[in-house]
């Protein structure tokens, strides 16, 4: 893998103008090789319960989804795959100023960091070298 770029970046988030921003940021960045997107946690689930999907990198998740939300998605998944999940980089998204919503993301140990919506060039950057921080260590 490159060093500046993610090899797979999968980003769940419900609301449809962030999930087309995000992607037209990855085209125009090029730090992304692989960008896969959903719209409900419960479908980013099955894609991880899925034995023929590859290696996720890093995930954005935002925290406010309707049926499971971002808490909820992290609970299952971190029971459900425990150290395979604990591989990507989790980065929780939200457009929310709780002190608490922020306290209670970086209390999950795949957590590593924590960003206000909408996603911008900014933040990939940052992601790119919080996941190459974790490669590294």
């Amino acid at each position: 893998m490159n060093d500046e770029m993610i090899d797979t970046l999968v980003y769940i988030d419900d609301d449809e103008l962030d999930q087309v921003l995000l992607s037209l940021l990855v085209k125009r960045k090029k730090c992304v090789k692989n960008l896969i997107q959903f719209r409900r946690a419960t479908e980013a689930l099955d894609f991880l319960r899925d034995p023929a999907s590859p290696k996720i990198d890093a995930i954005l998740l935002d925290i406010n989804m309707p049926k499971m939300n971002g808490f909820e998605f992290l609970d299952v998944a971190t029971k459900e795959f425990g150290n395979k999940f604990a591989q990507a980089v989790v980065v929780m998204l939200t457009t929310s100023i709780l002190p608490e919503e922020r306290e209670l993301a970086m209390s999950y140990y795949v957590v590593k960091a924590f960003f206000k919506k909408p996603p911008t060039s900014e933040h990939l950057v940052e992601l790119t070298k919080i996941v190459k921080a974790q490669k590294n260590s």
